[in-house]
């Protein structure tokens, strides 16, 4: 098929089953060769690289072993922070030589918290093979040594890969057309809500690495404009010197100078840590309408309080953060909930908010969201 309709969008073949073969035998006789004697163990993530893993394997000739690992962050209570967690590893990677299968590797940051939450379990070495590399959309240093296929920043479904969990089992890979591409690629402006230890930060990786979403954090700008010495950041520092709140004026240059570096073709921002009050949430849209831009979601990660509580104790006993103790997760909860309550209400005036349910699943937690995402 030239051509295949999954939902409301048209793909056209753009690398077939063939040169994906090629390819996939070309990765295999390298790592063959570099790996010949050490016995590694390949780690699929899936669900993507379920069918690139299998073909994989199938020209692997050196003894190896193999097993499939998903990513996740919070997981009932079994998580340790806000950063990607490999669950599925039943083995000990003690001094083991790892090789980590992945589908796509776009700006990368999934696999830099792959590799660093695999660094956790002392391997000798760690390994990346990817089916494909988009180079323009990486945004970390990656060394991706095994790389079958360099593709375009365009949107692709197909061996493995899914648009809304359809079209993986397509032999070919194929890409959105261009009269398609609009309605996808359409600015998406995103304010981001969670108390902590809602998963707030996995999930707005996450976003950023299927909608290609740039990411606004106020206390990483804020480091940023005073460590680079910034106009705006000398100014922001004399208010943090003395123990003073950044006025609201202030804030929202810092976060214009910020989103403009942009440029006018971004494909949409995750506001994260702003807004915190209406009147904040008022001059963002002000800064944004001044552009012709505006939010286009706000959206909140609903977990009850008592497993917001769980996760963090959780991961103060593993991680050793003193502030992760129940005196201080209490004040921190309660300054959150205080501070959004009255602002969840304003967006739910604006008919821009959309709550999730973030408790279970990472997976069908993200779902959810690019179900908002995608009806944007």
């Amino acid at each position: 098929m030239d051509t295949v309709k999954i939902k409301d969008k048209t793909f056209r073949v753009s690398i077939s089953e063939q040169e994906i073969s090629q390819r996939v035998k070309a990765v295999a006789e390298r790592i063959n060769h570099d790996f010949a004697g050490k016995n590694p163990l390949f780690l699929a993530v899936l669900n993507g690289a379920f069918v690139f893993a299998a073909d994989l394997m199938r020209e692997i000739t050196i003894p190896c072993e193999i097993s499939f690992v998903k990513l996740a962050s919070y997981q009932g209570t079994t998580s340790t922070g806000n950063v990607h967690e490999v669950l599925g590893i039943n083995e000990d990677l003690t001094d083991r030589v790892v090789i980590i299968v992945e589908d796509i590797v776009d700006t990368g940051l999934t696999m830099r918290q792959m590799v660093e939450s695999l660094g956790t379990r002392h391997p000798a070495e760690v390994h990346i093979c990817s089916l494909l590399v988009k180079p323009d959309k990486l945004k970390v240093n990656l060394d991706l040594e095994y790389v079958a296929l360099e593709i375009p920043n365009e949107f692709i479904v197909g061996y493995g890969l899914d648009y809304d969990q359809l079209g993986r089992n397509l032999k070919d890979i194929y890409t959105l057309i261009e009269e398609d591409k609009k309605p996808i690629e359409k600015m998406k402006n995103i304010v981001i809500f969670g108390a902590p230890g809602s998963g707030k930060g996995t999930q707005s990786d996450k976003l950023i690495e299927k909608y290609g979403l740039e990411h606004i954090s106020t206390g990483d700008v804020l480091r940023s404009e005073i460590k680079n010495g910034t106009e705006l950041g000398k100014t922001a520092a004399s208010y943090i010197d003395k123990g003073q709140l950044i006025p609201d004026e202030l804030m929202i240059d810092i976060l214009a100078s910020v989103y403009d570096s942009f440029g006018k073709e971004h494909a949409g921002v995750i506001f994260d840590g702003f807004p915190r009050t209406i009147p904040q949430a008022e001059a963002l849209k002000k800064m944004l309408a001044e552009r012709g831009h505006k939010v286009a979601a706000m959206i909140e990660l609903d977990v009850p309080e008592e497993e917001l509580m769980n996760r963090l104790i959780l991961r103060g006993k593993q991680s050793g953060r003193s502030d992760d103790n129940e005196e201080t997760i209490k004040k921190r909860l309660n300054v959150y909930h205080t501070q959004t309550v009255p602002l969840m209400k304003w967006y739910e005036q604006e008919g821009l908010r959309h709550p999730v349910n973030g408790l279970g699943d990472l997976d069908r937690i993200f779902s959810d969201i690019c179900e908002v995402v995608d009806a944007l």
